[in-house]
């Protein structure tokens, strides 16, 4: 028997539940956008390819949405407002608007419209606002940010969306409407497609809690301290949240039967989040897998072998087995934040050849879970990432060795052996433990507001009627979804940061209302205030005049440089693994550059190696905990590592710097800044910037 590798693609397609059940709004359009962009080109992009198979993991509260939005029962707060004459537009509307038409990516969804291109640089010379802008501006400028939301599908069969991108600029009305009409038109097409591809076998569904909780917390506020002993958990005690645990898991089940005609097979735990309570919880629902990441499985067995990634698992409850998979986080993240940088066919080469050293280092056949979210990585790739997976698809396609199978194909292998896991580690797919979702003060606050809620809830219950208790319970439900929890804090960002806490408090309150019950003035209290502008590049202000000791020694040395934000690039991606957290960048009069790498986990590494390109040029430094000098290219650096990484290139005069830089740790990458769009240092006109007249 000739050895195999059996790769496992698990696409995640999520989106938290937006609507407001009371004032019968949808306060965001994620869904919608998504929608026409993604949910349907992800799997299209497989259909030439009857070798490709893929799992689809398709979370309720998605596909609820989508069913709202095709019922016409959405009422999308964003499309109302869009669909309106801009002449009838309230202040409020338009600011509304404001936050959102400039919000596609830069690179892959604006520029590819010269004409939304030249919107974008009005609206960033008027001060980031729509003041100065007419009506028929702003007509163009909503019809261009639809366009850039249609698919590849959308754009290659809709006569409509193909006619408008020809005519470029100049739209009416009239046009705006009918494009609108034409996208919502298409939302009808999408699950019918999953359900084709389905029985055709090429794709499976799983699914996920309905709302997409974090079940281990709901089972267990404890699973946080095992995941990561050293955690500060909320002062409030914990409410008692396992019926609603047992409630996302058996209303997931129940919707897909309902929309599937058969139970689901598997589940991709919200966020990869696992504890031995949340395997018996589905297994006790019938569920016959799940999947997690690696950094879980390292954590139970307790060593780091990667060849011991490649198996079957399964993990025995008092209510039954459940076979578990666990995610090759470097090769998902290769595809997640790497290979949009990269030529569509070099990427799918260099996936390939990574699959081909694991297959050539196996004894036998192995299964490799590659399992990554299924959304929102595609706007960072050129041509929403149609190239690169036709590429991949074609390759993997005549690779004889790598055969694609589904997770729930794979019980059914007979060269696939299961491997007994006798423990389990709690934790997510982030860092192995639950850091994104409690532990910090935003976070915590929000546990907080839920406990106070509950409690109160649970002291009226009983006098409450039916329908007003599964209302409420609903708007529970809705409230434990892993999304809010994500944006608190600054381990993601997005200018709409307000908007995900408005809507998080925004359930607590319909929760008081309807028991009848005065809401408490701390859940009118914001957690998060409004972030005008999307700050990742402060620019500098004025020379700067560092000592290079690795450490930004006073408030004053660094002043007056510019600043990015790292962690704000990630928004929808994990940031909590960076080494480097901020990139402080300036000049002085000479002129020598000064760039300073500060990350608060940086300063616990003793060494490893930093590639730095400043406008094509390459240079590799060894990093360790001291000063040093050196000459690369004919250039002269000093270099300090202590609590951050110190840099001074002497008498370098380029004026505009295209800067990228990586960080290696025994020969693998742990980081690479910018993931996606460039990163310009400007130092043209630099004082003229600052002067009022």
């Amino acid at each position: 028997m000739n050895k195999k590798i059996y790769l496992s693609f698990l696409w995640h397609m999520h989106q938290p539940y937006y609507k407001d059940d009371y004032s019968k709004s949808t306060l965001m359009p994620w869904v919608f956008l998504h929608a026409t962009k993604d949910y349907y080109d992800i799997p299209w992009y497989m259909e030439n390819f009857p070798n490709i198979k893929a799992t689809f993991n398709l979370v309720p509260s998605l596909l609820a949405q989508i069913e709202e939005y095709i019922k016409g029962e959405a009422n999308d707060k964003f499309i109302e407002y869009l669909r309106k004459e801009p002449s009838t537009l309230s202040n409020e509307e338009r600011l509304f608007l404001e936050e959102y038409l400039f919000l596609p990516n830069e690179q892959h969804m604006i520029k590819p419209f010269p004409r939304y291109n030249e919107l974008l640089l009005k609206f960033r010379s008027d001060n980031n606002t729509l003041l100065n802008f007419s009506n028929e501006e702003i007509i163009e400028l909503e019809v261009l940010f639809l366009l850039t939301w249609c698919g590849n599908y959308l754009r290659e069969t809709n006569f409509l969306i193909k006619e408008l991108i020809n005519q470029q600029r100049g739209f009416s009305q009239n046009q705006k409407l009918d494009l609108v009409q034409a996208m919502f038109s298409f939302l009808e097409q999408i699950i019918p497609y999953y359900k084709k591809l389905k029985e055709k076998g090429q794709i499976a569904i799983s699914t996920t809690p309905f709302y997409h909780p974090i079940l281990p917390l709901l089972l267990d506020r404890k699973s946080a301290v095992e995941a990561k002993p050293d955690v500060i958990l909320p002062i409030t005690k914990s409410a008692d949240y396992k019926g609603f645990a047992s409630k996302q898991v058996s209303n997931a089940i129940e919707y897909y039967e309902k929309h599937f005609d058969t139970k689901p097979n598997g589940f991709w735990p919200s966020e990869g989040s696992v504890s031995e309570k949340t395997i018996e919880l589905l297994a006790k629902n019938g569920v016959k897998w799940a999947c997690s990441d690696e950094e879980i499985l390292f954590k139970s067995l307790q060593k780091s072998n990667k060849e011991m990634l490649y198996k079957s698992y399964s993990f025995m409850t008092e209510e039954g087995k459940v076979n578990l998979f666990f995610r090759d986080k470097y090769l998902s993240d290769l595809i997640g934040f790497e290979y949009s940088k990269k030529n569509a066919k070099e990427a799918a080469s260099d996936f390939v050849s990574h699959l081909k050293n694991i297959y050539l280092s196996a004894q036998d056949s192995i299964v490799v879970p590659v399992i990554l979210d299924g959304e929102n990585a595609w706007e960072f790739f050129p041509n929403n990432a149609k190239d690169f997976f036709e590429n991949l698809y074609e390759l993997l396609s005549t690779q004889d060795w790598c055969e694609l199978t589904l997770f729930d194909e794979i019980e059914t292998i007979d060269e696939l052996e299961t491997t007994p896991l006798h423990r389990l580690s709690s934790g997510s797919w982030i860092n192995g433990n639950f850091d994104i979702w409690i532990g910090s003060s935003q976070k915590n606050k929000a546990w907080e507001l839920l406990d106070m809620t509950k409690f109160d809830y649970d002291k009226i219950k009983d006098s409450l009627d039916e329908r007003t208790i599964k209302q409420i319970e609903k708007e529970f439900l809705i409230a434990l979804g892993s999304d809010w929890f994500w944006w608190y804090g600054d381990d993601h960002y997005t200018e709409l940061n307000h908007q995900f806490d408005d809507q998080f408090r925004a359930h607590l309150k319909n929760i008081y209302r309807l028991m009848d019950q005065d809401v408490p003035s701390d859940i009118y209290t914001p957690i998060v205030k409004k972030d005008k502008g999307k700050l990742i590049n402060i620019e500098p202000t004025d020379f700067i005049f560092p000592t290079i000791d690795g450490n930004m020694s006073n408030f004053f040395e660094w002043l007056n440089s510019g600043r990015f934000d790292i962690k704000k690039e990630f928004s929808t991606m994990d940031s909590s693994a960076l080494l480097v957290e901020y990139l402080y960048y300036g000049i002085d009069k000479e002129p020598n550059l000064f760039l300073y790498l500060k990350g608060e986990k940086i300063q616990y590494k003793s060494n490893f190696e930093l590639r730095l390109t400043l406008n094509d040029m390459i240079f590799i430094f060894d990093i360790k905990k001291e000063k040093t000098s050196i000459e690369q290219n004919g250039l002269y650096f000093d270099i300090a590592f202590d609590k951050g990484v110190e840099l001074k290139l002497y008498d370098y005069r380029e004026k505009k710097i295209n800067l990228m830089f990586e960080l290696y740790e025994n020969n693998k990458k742990i980081q690479r800044y910018p993931l996606y769009d460039e990163v310009i240092l400007d130092f043209d006109n630099l004082f003229l910037k600052n002067w009022y007249i």
